[in-house]
């Protein structure tokens, strides 16, 4: 499928070629230039320039907070690039087009393939309106998995080992698609994963040392991630009310979210909410989240944020509906709305989950109904007596006939 010059990928297809005429499919050629990389920051974006990296056999890689965000990523690949002595092949994964300049951001990338090649791979569907704007750069829209972004670049790599796959999976783990559990790869292990590339991405120039560090030592890389993880503390846990649990305790101020996700699985519960203290708001602030995996595979049920504006309607309420947070005026009134948000998280999980309602009976109402089915089963019996004697004498009457009619043959 295409839309304009911009090729819309589906995993079931082959790629055929898009842009100014060079083609993706296949394993790309690099013979007459040196490819390098550049993707985005979180644990998705460096496992797809792992990925990236690989297919292409880059020579060089890049990708570190801020500067390969949406809105710094022109200004750094002209401070990488714009001088470089000799033509390039610039491949850019995951880093969708800047929302607040889409028009400069097109305009950037164009700039920059009017001297070395630019190829952009993204699975974000905010991105799509815009691609078909590119003329120079050859864009590839793989989406809106996450997985299939990487699967694509993964069937680019010559011979790719079990670890390619894993990175593959793990890289849609870390953003948290829906696609891995609805294909059952899931599992503990790429969750434990998945958390400690959230710790090592964190560090400075996290994004970078890891992604190095994965293409030169990959079993290494994900050993140390494993270990990593336990850096991230579970929220203590407070109450249980169904498939909801909350944190007794503040929140981890950096790890406010996270803390929650980790309650949430080693408890096995659907949602899990807190507070903590935000300093640089200075406020109190209470969060919720539900487990991504759970919305996998029960996409009807409440998210945290829908919730949230029906109990608060007129309060702010910010960030992605899975994972909201609202601020709150002080540390009383943020321990008051924990538990009434667990409380309404519970009751609507509840009626989504069972939608049947069962209509409770008084126990004189309950007698009321048995003597009126044990009346109705004698009238059946009843009936049913009538029949077999009616059935009885029948019988009766056909065998005399029988005898009557034996006699008389008998007397001629």
């Amino acid at each position: 499928m295409e839309v304009g010059k911009i090729q819309v990928q589906n995993p079931a297809t082959p790629m055929v070629g898009v842009g100014s005429g060079a083609g993706f499919g296949g394993t790309p050629a690099h013979a007459t230039v040196q490819s390098v990389v550049v993707a985005h920051f979180d644990a998705h974006g460096v496992c797809a320039g792992y990925l990236a990296a690989r297919a292409f056999n880059a020579v060089d890689v890049f990708a570190n907070f801020p500067a390969t965000s949406p809105e710094s990523l022109i200004q750094t690949l002209q401070n990488l690039y714009a001088a470089a002595p000799s033509r390039l092949r610039i491949i850019i994964v995951d880093i969708p087009v800047n929302l607040k300049d889409p028009m400069s951001f097109i305009q950037g990338l164009e700039n920059l393939a009017l001297r070395h090649e630019v190829l952009y791979f993204d699975h974000h569907e905010t991105s799509l309106p815009y691609l078909a704007q590119f003329r120079n750069v050859k864009a590839l829209y793989v989406g809106p998995s996450a997985l299939t972004l990487n699967e694509t670049l993964l069937r680019m790599i010559q011979n790719p080992t079990e670890i390619d796959q894993m990175i593959s999976i793990l890289g849609a783990v870390g953003d948290r698609d829906a696609e891995v559990v609805r294909r059952n790869l899931f599992n503990a292990d790429l969750q434990t994963l998945s958390d400690g590339f959230d710790v090592l991405v964190r560090e400075r120039d996290g994004a970078l040392n890891t992604l190095k560090s994965l293409l030169a030592d990959p079993l290494g890389t994900l050993a140390r991630a494993r270990t990593r993880a336990n850096e991230i503390p579970a929220a203590q846990l407070g109450q249980r009310l169904g498939p909801v649990v909350t944190a007794a305790a503040p929140l981890p101020p950096q790890w406010g979210p996270k803390a929650l996700e980790k309650l949430a699985f080693g408890t096995g519960a659907w949602y899990a909410v807190g507070y903590g203290y935000d300093e640089r708001s200075r406020t109190w602030v209470v969060r919720a989240i539900i487990r991504w995996d759970i919305v996998a595979k029960m996409p009807s049920l409440p998210q945290p944020g829908t919730v949230a504006r029906n109990l608060w309607p007129v309060r702010n309420i910010i960030g992605h509906p899975s994972a909201p947070s609202i601020a709150a005026t002080s540390e009383t009134e943020a321990q008051e709305m924990v538990t009434q948000w667990a409380r309404a998280l519970a009751d609507a999980a509840t009626k989504s989950a069972a939608p049947t309602v069962a209509t409770l009976i008084s126990e004189t109402r309950v007698g009321e109904m048995l003597a009126e089915i044990l009346q109705r089963l004698e009238q059946i019996l009843e009936s049913q007596r009538q029949m077999y004697q009616e059935y009885l004498e029948l019988k009766r009457r056909q065998v005399q006939l029988l005898e009557r009619a034996s006699g008389a043959r008998a007397a001629d």
